[in-house]
């Protein structure tokens, strides 16, 4: 209020003052333009000098604000649509994610044309294109992402590559991955997806090739990268096997580093291929290393069907093993085929028995049941045999027999 009153008292001193000066100063104005003469009184030339300044400034905040409006409508229109495009993409994602992929196709296809990252909305309809059965498509819109602007051909051949790998064209995946690799060959996403190919491809050369640039760049765990490693090598391995040709058995063997060469799983492997394609005695050699330094069951086993270089001294080392390892089923059993081997007639039939005390096994009853019927107790081997099949087929039903045919076979569990 007081501002007010003050501000007034002031407006009204000023007009006095200017009512004192125009009166006190009348003058005139001459204003001369070619041959015309204006004149006026001084305060009013000056009061429309003013009002025309007034009305130019006016005039001026008038259009500013006119080009201000325009302007804002013109942007409100134009990036209310981007709005509306990164509303779609985000939406498009979502559903994505979720896979709901009819409705991600359509929001993503949608916002494309007005979106800022429009590699992004092509890659992500064209899965979504993808996972609906619309292959044709889908390749229309990896075309249009690869077009969308630079750099895009690493990102497309990995959505591409990532799609044939689900259709199982294993091959065309690798084709496309092998292409990408020019561009970018230690990229993580291509190196497992290349991984992940030539594996379910069966590849075992490719991915033994890949297997250096694996434990470089891929970010994989040590122990998942082993686990794959020694898994590759198994498979080469058994190829080379399956081939019946020793040499290339060994030279698959040596190419091998001395690491994996000690590794006890590869080593069993090997020994047992050897034995399958019939090289015993370098079988033999090699569970000898193995059992030596480690005790498997199934080794022992397969350690008394090998035909070695010296029978004696295979008896020799596997009795050592006893000694080391004490009694054990399968041990038994292996020493009771190296006594045959030996014609150690009655100490072959003390292991096999000494075995079948620990456990029952058919192969087991069956060794004792021949070396029986081959020094004449043709009626314990006849048992032994009855008892070995039994246990080899464990899982008859109940069934009624006839006459002594149940006491004589017996009723197995069902």
């Amino acid at each position: 209020m007081k501002r007010f009153l003050f501000s007034a008292l002031a407006f009204l001193l000023f007009g006095a003052f200017l009512a004192e000066m125009i009166r006190s100063y009348p003058g005139y104005m001459l204003l001369a333009v070619g041959g015309e003469r204006i004149e006026m009184n001084l305060w009013v030339a000056i009061g429309a000098l003013t009002l025309a300044l007034l009305l130019l400034f006016f005039a001026i905040w008038l259009l500013r604000s006119l080009l201000r409006g325009i302007g804002g409508s013109v942007s409100r229109i134009r990036f209310g649509r981007t709005r509306v495009a990164r509303r779609r993409l985000t939406n498009g994602l979502v559903e994505f994610m979720e896979g709901n992929w009819s409705r991600a196709r359509r929001q993503l296809l949608k916002s494309a044309p007005r979106s800022d990252a429009p590699l992004i909305n092509y890659l992500a309809a064209a899965r979504s294109a993808f996972e609906l059965g619309y292959r044709d498509e889908a390749n229309e819109l990896l075309a249009k992402a690869e077009a969308s602007g630079e750099d895009t051909q690493l990102a497309v051949a990995l959505s591409q590559a990532r799609m044939q790998l689900l259709d199982k064209h294993y091959e065309q995946c690798i084709a496309s991955l092998e292409r990408a690799k020019q561009v970018e060959p230690r990229h993580p996403a291509l190196l497992q997806l290349l991984r992940q190919a030539y594996y379910r491809l069966g590849d075992w050369n490719g991915l033994r090739e890949l297997l250096p640039q694996l434990e470089k760049h891929a970010n994989m765990r040590e122990e998942e990268l082993q686990q794959l490693e020694q898994e590759v090598y198994q498979h080469q391995l058994s190829d080379a096997a399956s081939r019946r040709d020793t040499e290339k058995l060994r030279e698959t063997w040596q190419g091998l580093s001395g690491r994996w060469q000690r590794n006890m799983e590869l080593r069993s492997l090997y020994a047992q291929l050897l034995h399958e394609i019939g090289d015993d005695t370098e079988a033999e050699k090699q569970l000898r290393w193995v059992l030596n330094r480690e005790w498997r069951p199934d080794m022992a086993r397969l350690y008394g069907c090998l035909t070695g270089a010296d029978a004696a001294a295979q008896l020799t080392v596997a009795d050592g093993w006893q000694k080391e390892y004490g009694d054990n089923a399968d041990l038994l059993t292996c020493l009771g085929r190296l006594c045959l081997r030996n014609e150690l007639w009655g100490k072959a039939r003390q292991y096999f028995e000494k075995s079948l005390i620990l456990r029952s096994d058919p192969a087991t009853s069956a060794e004792l049941a021949r070396l029986l019927h081959a020094l004449g107790e043709k009626e314990q081997a006849h048992k032994l045999y009855q008892e070995g099949l039994m246990q080899a087929v464990a899982d008859l039903p109940q069934l009624p027999l006839p006459g002594e045919a149940a006491p004589l076979l017996g009723n197995a569990p069902g």
